[in-house]
């Protein structure tokens, strides 16, 4: 089966979401379409279907406890040292903690297709927004019609050399949901 990758960007962080609400719910692509978002600071966040498995993927809750523990210390020390007392010494550990913790090197790594999220961070402009399908050709040209005018479309056909990277990158991730289930047949 071939597929392609399609890529609609946004310069604003909500316009990729936002684009996509403005259309009816029965696009035979919605359920499976992946948001993307790339924080001013460059970390990305990834949630939706990417070739029929479910990503949720947030580069943004990465925090690191030595380097917390490092900069809670060293900013209790400052404080102290420099003649604040104890109300300087509590300012420091609390300051010098959170600016450890984000800016230390993450302990707890979630499993994430690393490969697949620098490409996507790529795609997308810092501070802004994408939506991306990897899907049969027929549903990449309904969406890329959809959303015409609305953002920078991107569109590739992937080789098997490049679908075979896909599946692999995503052999740990969960099978995506294929839509909402009819809550009245029950």
């Amino acid at each position: 089966m071939q597929l392609d990758a399609a890529i609609v960007s946004f310069h604003s962080q909500h316009g990729a979401v936002s684009a996509v609400s403005a259309l009816p719910d029965d696009a035979p692509w919605r359920h499976e379409v992946a948001f993307i978002e790339q924080r001013h600071n460059g970390r990305v966040i990834v949630q939706g279907t990417v070739a029929g498995h479910y990503l949720d993927v947030d580069e943004t809750d990465h925090l690191s406890e030595p380097g917390s523990a490092e900069g809670a210390l060293t900013g209790a020390l400052i404080g102290a040292i420099f003649g604040f007392g104890l109300p300087g010494a509590a300012f420091g550990f609390v300051l010098g903690g959170t600016v450890g913790a984000v800016r230390g090197k993450p302990t707890e790594v979630e499993a994430e297709p690393v490969t697949l999220v620098t490409k996507l961070r790529g795609a997308v402009p810092k501070g802004g927004s994408a939506v991306a399908l990897i899907a049969a050709p027929d549903h990449v040209d309904v969406m890329l019609e959809a959303l015409a005018g609305t953002g920078e479309p991107t569109r590739h056909t992937l080789s098997s050399p490049e679908v075979a990277a896909l599946e692999s990158a995503l052999s740990s991730a969960p099978a995506a949901s294929s839509g909402p289930t009819d809550t009245d047949a029950v």
